[in-house]
């Protein structure tokens, strides 16, 4: 019976490796269809790509593991989209966008390994136990700014997201600020600044050490409190090969640096990592 079920648990695994993946690296200039450019064309907007990501294997580590990354982005009568935020439900009106969703947090190896199974030598964490993944319910809100004439515009973004998992339910709140502009007709630039906040639980779960921690692993018990989490910069670049834009070239790359006790936690071994992703994609 053990047998039989392992193709079952494998087809799970590789569900969550898509879906962690899709949600696990944040650049929705990426994938975002042209809605600020244009009307959503027969109530439905979609673009599919391919492309590769390296990142940490976990916040802190100094290790890095490259994945392959699919992307599939659907916008229903620019009200409801699936796509790298997960599922969302939302409103504009003028520059002014709110709404709710459903996303996803992938958790933690203690292994050191990733979702698709692949080993970055990193051991430091054994004997801390996994932390599984989870979903989360999520709110958002965003503002468009256009302060002048030929100045480039500003997105001002917040969020605040509950994860639900039995062992992974903290509470992240995020604020960022980005300003996409045009370069010539097929170059499109998106540069962004963000922080995070999270609470006691989260920053418990991902940074903390309890004492039966401590005891099967090499660190010292350590007490992570709520606070900010981290700030990070980062740059969008979108390239249109083709004229009409179905085919195109993206590339996001991003530095974050973790703040306060999740800085100081002993499971971080440094407090600066980056995260590349490049990608090419069709928007139908």
């Amino acid at each position: 019976m053990i047998f039989k079920k392992k193709p079952k648990v494998r087809l799970n695994l590789l569900i969550k490796a898509v879906v962690a993946l899709a949600l696990s690296f944040s650049f929705p200039a990426m994938v975002q269809a042209e809605d600020n450019e244009k009307e959503v064309k027969n109530n439905w907007d979609v673009s599919l790509g391919l492309g590769i990501a390296v990142a940490p294997v976990y916040e802190g580590s100094t290790h890095y593991l490259p994945s392959p990354i699919p992307m599939l982005a659907i916008n229903w009568r620019d009200a409801v989209s699936l796509g790298i935020d997960g599922l969302s439900l939302y409103h504009k009106t003028g520059g002014f966008r709110y709404g709710v969703g459903l996303t996803y947090d992938s958790g933690r190896e203690e292994n050191g390994k990733n979702i698709f199974g692949m080993s970055s030598g990193d051991h430091r964490l054994e004997g801390l136990g996994n932390i599984n993944s989870a979903a989360g319910l999520k709110a958002f809100a965003s503002y468009d700014v256009h302060p002048f004439q030929n100045v480039p515009q500003v997105v001002l973004d917040a969020s605040v997201t509950k994860l639900l998992g039995s062992s992974n339910d903290g509470v992240l709140v995020q604020g960022g600020l980005s300003m996409p502009y045009k370069v010539g007709q097929n170059w499109r630039l998106t540069p962004k600044v963000s922080t995070t906040w999270a609470n006691n639980q989260y920053m418990e779960d991902y940074f903390g050490v309890t004492p039966e921690q401590a005891a099967r692993s090499r660190f010292s018990t350590y007490k992570a409190k709520a606070g900010m989490k981290d700030a990070s910069i980062g740059l969008n670049v979108k390239y249109s090969i083709t004229k009409n834009k179905n085919w195109f070239v993206t590339g996001d790359g991003r530095v974050k640096m973790l703040l306060s006790d999740a800085a100081s936690s002993p499971i971080s071994a440094t407090n600066i990592d980056a995260r590349i992703v490049t990608l090419v994609g069709y928007h139908f």
